[in-house]
């Protein structure tokens, strides 16, 4: 029996509590746990952030795709009584319907491509440009009325980050070209538009975005 805080047999009672070493150690665990957690959750949170950015990037890779088929769907060849002007830069007839501008920096390739494109809703044929933006490095396509005045400011989509854009037209005879551009000449019809888009440092082609597309027509123009 105690009372009073001494027991029966005389001696004192005390409660009893952690030491100040036992403290220190707890503090010590509970640190090293806390320290590997944040780094646990930090690698998930940049795994997370990595993540959101392919997707957005395959996104934006598909509606890049999407556009290049819409645009060779309606690919047009301008009249060749349209009349010409300075931002036309085309031969004496009319602009070609495709026209490609081949620019190879080593591993990378900055290729350009135009189309004459009669688009869904417009009453006139646009020139459609295809090509990096190298200040941001964006893949952009810019649209504007084939007769448009050069102060008219086309209409621009950004397709995202890309480090290399090559175009190539597969001509009549079987073969892959990045130099179709028939100004002044007779004009044909390639069969394909090939476009292989590359992004994240990456070199190799067989890892790289590519897309093709029938061209719809056929002989002479």
């Amino acid at each position: 029996m105690i009372e009073g805080g001494i027991s029966t047999t005389g001696r004192a009672v005390y409660e009893q509590g952690f030491t100040l070493i036992e403290v220190l150690m707890a503090l010590t665990v509970f640190a090293l746990i806390a320290g590997l957690s944040y780094s646990a959750l930090g690698t998930a949170g940049n795994g997370f952030d990595i993540l959101s950015e392919v997707r957005l990037t395959q996104e934006q890779s598909g509606w890049a795709a999407r556009q290049l088929r819409s645009d060779l769907r309606y690919l047009t060849a301008a009249p060749h009584t349209a009349p010409q002007h300075a931002n036309l830069q085309a031969g004496p007839a009319a602009p070609a319907p495709i026209r490609i501008r081949n620019d190879n920096r080593g591993d990378v390739e900055f290729d350009e491509l135009w189309l004459l494109v009669r688009e869904p809703g417009l009453p006139t044929i646009s020139r459609v440009h295809y090509y990096i933006d190298e200040e941001n490095s964006h893949l952009i396509r810019e649209s504007r009325a084939l007769l448009a005045r050069d102060h008219v400011e086309p209409m621009r989509w950004d397709f995202g980050k890309v480090d290399s854009l090559s175009v190539e037209v597969w001509d009549r005879g079987g073969n892959w070209r990045q130099d179709w551009d028939f100004r002044g000449q007779a004009l044909t019809w390639p069969k394909a538009v090939r476009v292989i888009v590359k992004t994240g440092g990456d070199s190799n082609a067989a890892g790289a975005r590519q897309w093709w597309a029938p061209v719809l027509v056929d002989g002479e123009l």
